[in-house]
């Protein structure tokens, strides 16, 4: 492995304002915000052309009728209705009851408090439909008496101990749990490709994947030593049965830094380069080794600049001179997502190299805003509106786009204009430097007819792999 003792100086460098960056969270948004309609460099044609395609993608994607378990599910029950909040409380929090009682009570508690008849047979998916008619016998909403609409919890807390509790305690888990895997490729990393290369290719546009070993945020130094060596062993893997093709087309890694350090956080950024960079930069060695695709993956605000140093460091690193399969996923909800890829476009240009780099929207949104509250900072460091964040998306997307000898754009998207917009701001530099991604277990209606409509192609898929405990944290 290379000498992590110091960072590898590159010709021509200049000193780089991260406090400057860093500052940029707290833009004020209104303000911030009348900037980006301009920026995403669609005139009122190109738009009504997004329009368009958009509500074509949607009518064929309803048409196809496909699509997993778990998006048939929050099709039906949503997250914006009692039931299917009630539902994904129930998943998450069961993994940390302690006990058979507490258990059933919060069983009780949730499964009372849904209308479950109202969504008796109306999905298009068979499983989901029996789900809701076991749902509406574990509740016991049906029209029975007075006493169980007055406490349904009550009611069912009874009726549980006629049934035996054990009984709808583990029909209730193993329902949880069905409805979580949905989101695991693979158990193991070996599953997960085996299980990816066996997906059916129509008409040739077989998926590749970026392969994320669940498992976040290291408590203590021996979790950060296993998952370093889970992710070493998944690099292993992917390279053991590497594609053939260039970087951009065959399958990858995503890292979390959370998992590399027991206390990753910019106050310890002494202590996270002095351990958390060796165990990162063995990792990138070893896939540029194998010549796959290595994604750091975004994480919260508060941990951009410190993961934007650890980039920095890894980009100028002579051990990975001459590999593009670098990469960086940037999230568009943050205000500082456009001085990010700005930053990127400078470093790649300095370094003489490509980056593969993943854009999201972003994935810890109440987090940031509830934290940004308790701290009593100025403003928020995301945006506060979905469509500021979609236009801030485009944004980007039109900066990376513009800058395709310095970045490879991966963008990832389940939002149907996004993808078509996206498609229409590529045009207009006449290249194909660029791929989509999406989520496993979500958003294959979309790609199915995104594929019928242009022949989209290549699609990654990026694709948790790891147990359903590690999943509902993640």
């Amino acid at each position: 492995m290379a000498d992590a003792a110091a960072p590898a100086p590159f010709e021509n460098a200049t000193p780089i304002d991260w406090d400057g960056l860093d500052a940029l969270k707290f833009a004020e948004e209104r303000e911030a915000a009348r900037a980006l309609p301009g920026k995403s460099g669609m005139d009122a044609r190109a738009q009504s052309r997004a329009d368009e395609a958009a509500i074509d993608l949607v009518r064929r994607a309803r048409a196809t009728k496909r699509g997993g378990l778990m998006e048939s599910f929050l099709q039906e029950f949503g997250l914006s209705n009692k039931e299917g909040l009630a539902l994904m409380c129930l998943a998450e929090a069961l993994l940390r009851v302690p006990d058979a009682d507490t258990a059933d009570d919060l069983i009780a508690e949730k499964i009372g408090s849904g209308q479950w008849g109202k969504h008796a047979w109306k999905s298009d998916n068979w499983l989901v439909n029996a789900s809701t008619l076991g749902l509406m016998l574990t509740g016991s909403l049906m029209e029975v008496d007075a006493e169980a609409k007055r406490d349904p919890g009550d009611y069912f807390r009874r009726l549980a101990g006629r049934l035996g509790e054990p009984v709808i305690r583990t029909a209730t888990r193993r329902s949880m749990r069905i409805l979580g895997e949905q989101f695991v490729l693979g158990r193991t990393i070996h599953s997960a490709i085996k299980r990816g290369r066996a997906w059916p290719a129509p008409q040739g546009a077989k998926p590749i994947f970026s392969f994320d070993m669940l498992g976040e945020g290291a408590r203590t130094e021996a979790d950060a030593a296993r998952y370093h060596q889970r992710y070493l062993d998944a690099i292993a893997a992917v390279a053991a049965r590497r594609q053939d093709g260039p970087v951009e087309r065959v399958d990858g890694v995503s890292v979390k830094l959370s998992a590399l350090h027991p206390h990753y956080h910019a106050v310890n950024e002494a202590d996270v380069m002095a351990r958390l960079y060796p165990r990162v930069l063995e990792q990138a060695e070893a896939a540029k080794a194998a010549d796959i695709g290595f994604c750091l993956d975004a994480e919260e605000a508060d941990r951009l600049v410190v993961s934007l140093k650890i980039f920095d460091r890894l980009a100028r690193e002579p051990a990975l001179a001459g590999w593009n399969g670098l990469g960086l996923a940037v999230q568009a909800y943050h205000k500082r997502a456009s001085a990010v890829i700005d930053h990127l476009i400078t470093l790649a240009g300095a370094v003489g190299r490509r980056f593969m780099v993943r854009l999201v929207k972003g994935a810890y949104w109440d987090t940031e805003i509830k934290h940004a509250q308790q701290m009593g900072w100025p403003d928020f460091p995301v945006w506060t509106t979905k469509p500021a964040t979609d236009l801030n998306y485009l944004a980007c997307a039109r900066a990376m786009l513009a800058a395709p000898d310095a970045i490879y754009g991966q963008f990832a998207t389940h939002n149907a204009y996004s993808l078509a917009a996206v498609r229409e701001i590529a045009s207009a530099y006449g290249h194909d430097a660029y791929e989509f991604q999406r989520l496993h277990g979500m958003g294959e209606p979309l790609y199915a007819a995104a594929h019928e409509a242009f022949d989209l192609r290549p699609v990654r898929v990026y694709a948790p792999v790891g147990s359903h405990e590690d999943l509902l944290p993640y």
